[in-house]
């Protein structure tokens, strides 16, 4: 194994490419990028000069060991596989059988090339065709255990019984969409899609901290040291101009040509993000640049040891995690990354009677319908709008005073 066939830049150009021609958009190509950024660090502090299987996997060791299982082990997991499959010229495919092995009659296994070849024509992203495929497999595998063997076979009462067995229910919708697919290409003796049932998913309130606890988070950095410095300018990025953690990791030494405003380029969206500079983060920023250690490197926060290089998004949220917990804040079951100081700085000038258009333009959206998400947590404002319940009267009265048996 040669340490030119797997630079850690080079496999990361090869991976990234890999990923476009798979058909993956932009938003899930920067996530393997800052993924990639945290496992490479990780490495070259550990004395690996070039990426091997063994790294990867002593990686993922290490990190279960400190932070346990949680969804962000799970995304390094699948980074760590992506990056043996380029070592290895292998390629496994995400949107696997996820363990469940599926042999249908020859009938639905043509049924579900045909739909996935119509999805593919008409222009669906490769991973796109690949859940459907899985979903479609996965209700008609429910089918033939009820001794359903072709499509003339189906009926509304097997179509429930097979989409109750698909535990996975955001599925739902594919199934629909798959049957009613069959209705209109005339292979199907009905539309049989109003039979599949509806799942909505579980709405997640955003985590929020109060002013109080943000003072106390911004309180808890020592700025009297560089690392302090660093983190206290990305900390206020968050929390008083409301960044997103990929746009503060991202940011350039051109982009504060000029202090008094900011104009960059949001790598989620792709669109304009311009905010005047608030006082506070200024000061911030220009605290830090001052005993910024010198480097070539155009990131405005990097590292504080040499070889010097950008910071990335996992440092922003271990920062974050290592301040939160100094100031004696308990998130309980409040989620704790950048995107909660986000959150935070979004419900504060809304419960300010910030109007949400100017909510909307801090915060970088393009739809103003993405800000409703933080009017749901506008409980004062909501309460001026409620009314008095009625008080309980005849059978209901009874009813709950334990008057009726």
């Amino acid at each position: 194994m040669q340490q030119q066939d797997h630079s850690f830049e080079k496999l990361e150009t090869t991976l990234l490419d890999k990923l476009r021609d798979q058909g993956c958009s932009p938003v899930t190509i920067t996530g393997y990028r800052y993924l990639c950024n945290s496992v490479f660090k990780w490495l070259k502090e550990n004395g690996h000069d070039f990426y091997v299987e063994e790294g990867g996997n002593a990686f993922l060791r290490e990190y279960r060991s400190k932070h346990g299982e949680n969804s962000y082990y799970v995304n390094l997991k699948t980074v760590i596989r992506r990056l043996d499959d380029m070592v290895k010229d292998t390629w496994r495919s995400v949107h696997s059988d996820k363990g469940k092995h599926f042999f249908l009659p020859n009938d639905f296994q043509e049924t579900v090339n045909r739909y996935c070849s119509w999805n593919d024509d008409i222009g669906r992203a490769a991973g796109t065709v690949r859940i459907k495929r899985y979903a479609v497999s996965w209700f008609l595998d429910e089918v033939v255990k009820q001794k359903c063997y072709s499509r003339d076979q189906l009926s509304p009462t097997l179509i429930v019984r097979a989409c109750v067995k698909v535990s996975n229910h955001s599925l739902w919708g594919e199934i629909r969409l798959f049957l009613r697919w069959l209705a209109e290409q005339g292979y199907s003796k009905s539309d049989y899609s109003p039979f599949v049932p509806h799942y909505r998913k579980p709405y997640v309130m955003p985590s929020v901290y109060s002013v109080e606890e943000i003072q106390k988070i911004e309180l808890a950095v020592d700025t009297s040291t560089i690392l302090g410095k660093r983190d206290y300018a990305m900390l206020l990025m968050a929390s008083r101009m409301g960044m997103r953690s990929g746009d503060i990791a991202n940011l350039r030494l051109k982009d504060l040509h000029n202090l008094n405003e900011l104009n960059i380029v949001q790598q989620k969206t792709g669109n304009i993000l311009h905010l005047p500079m608030i006082p506070e983060a200024r000061s911030a920023i220009e605290d830090y640049l001052s005993v910024r250690p010198s480097s070539s490197v155009e990131s405005v926060f990097i590292n504080t040891c040499a070889p010097y290089h950008g910071v990335t998004t996992s440092t922003l949220r271990s920062a974050l995690a290592k301040y939160i917990k100094l100031a004696g804040i308990v998130p309980g079951n409040r989620k704790h990354g950048p995107h909660a100081l986000r959150s935070s700085l979004a419900s504060s000038m809304i419960n300010n009677e910030t109007p949400y258009e100017t909510v909307r333009k801090v915060l970088g959206h393009s739809s103003g319908n993405a800000v409703k998400h933080y009017a749901r947590i506008d409980v004062e404002r909501l309460r001026r709008y409620s009314l008095e319940p009625p008080l309980p009267v005849g059978k209901f009265h009874d009813f709950l005073y334990g008057e009726v048996k």
